[in-house]
């Protein structure tokens, strides 16, 4: 039994050692988001870059870590529930860009805010589509 004791010891300490990474993970992604918006140089901007897509891949894998020490396999995994309410925030927030867009005086900003409008339309076919597979793998 005291081994037991001493596996979920174990076990609770790596769960908290990987929750703080994954909170450390989080906090450096939203650092560099915020600075790449005042970067000009393209060497910079392409650092950044790497760092914000290795930092989503970090967080990938320490979640799927934990979600193991928790046995929350099912919690992790994609639920058409889960689906929907990604599509209506998808159409909420290309709602919201085409609202700003109308806002904007500068036509370059309004153009960049449309694209980015267009990219939330293509996330809601694809998020429709994952839903669909996600009914037929049932």
């Amino acid at each position: 039994m005291d081994s037991r004791l001493k596996q979920m010891e174990r076990k609770q300490k790596l769960y908290s050692l990987l929750k703080d990474q994954h909170d450390a993970e989080v906090r450096e992604l939203m650092h560099y988001m915020s600075i790449l918006t005042t970067v000009e140089n393209n060497l910079v901007r392409s650092y950044l870059h790497t760092l914000l897509s290795d930092g989503l891949r970090h967080i990938e894998y320490i979640s799927r870590i934990m979600a193991g020490i928790e046995g929350a396999t099912g919690s992790a995994s994609l639920t058409k529930k889960g689906i929907s309410e990604s599509i209506k925030d998808e159409k909420v927030s290309r709602h919201t860009l085409l609202q700003c867009a109308e806002m904007a005086d500068d036509p370059e900003i309004a153009a960049l805010l449309k694209s980015i409008s267009v990219d939330e339309e293509h996330h809601i076919r694809i998020l429709e589509h994952l839903s669909e597979l996600v009914s037929s793998a049932k």
